[in-house]
């Protein structure tokens, strides 16, 4: 299972497109803070499975704040990361506590607009970084088989 993993596109679906086009995806895991972007992505792509959560930039949305999804084995966190303060928690306890209390092997995360990915705790932490227009924009891969799971961290 191939799974792109983006966040924080703002208002700019067309990294997302070229990466999802690059990479042929199962699944597409967004992290929030651009949610009309959502719409473009299912218009290019009816029938690719998205999940997403909402982020801090989201208004109005019916979008959750969390969202746990689990893959061949594999149970994943997904949260934009403003309510885990990933901003000034540098080591990432708070979201490292969420994740365990949810069982994840893995917590995904957004908002700082930094790519990331380190283990706290038995528990893999990923930023994919901002899709959308900025100094360095990129996204994650995650390949999941048999409830094994690797990460790529990747430039737009």
């Amino acid at each position: 299972m191939k799974i792109c993993v983006f966040s924080d596109s703002h208002g700019y679906a067309a990294n997302m497109i070229s990466a999802i086009e690059l990479e042929k995806p199962d699944i597409v895991l967004f992290l929030g803070d651009g949610e009309r972007d959502l719409a473009r992505l299912e218009e290019k792509f009816p029938d690719l499975q998205i999940y997403a959560v909402r982020g801090n930039c989201d208004f109005g949305t019916k979008l959750k704040n969390l969202l746990i999804v689990k893959v061949d084995g594999v149970t994943i966190f997904m949260t934009h990361g403003h309510l885990s303060y990933v901003k000034y928690d540098y080591r990432l306890e708070t979201l490292t506590s969420q994740a365990l209390e949810a069982g994840a092997d893995i917590a995904l995360f957004g908002h700082t607009h930094e790519q990331h990915l380190s283990e706290n705790n038995g528990v893999t932490l990923l930023n994919p970084g901002s899709a959308g227009r900025g100094y360095y924009p990129g996204y994650a891969v995650l390949k999941i088989e048999n409830g094994r799971f690797h990460a790529d961290l990747k430039a737009i």
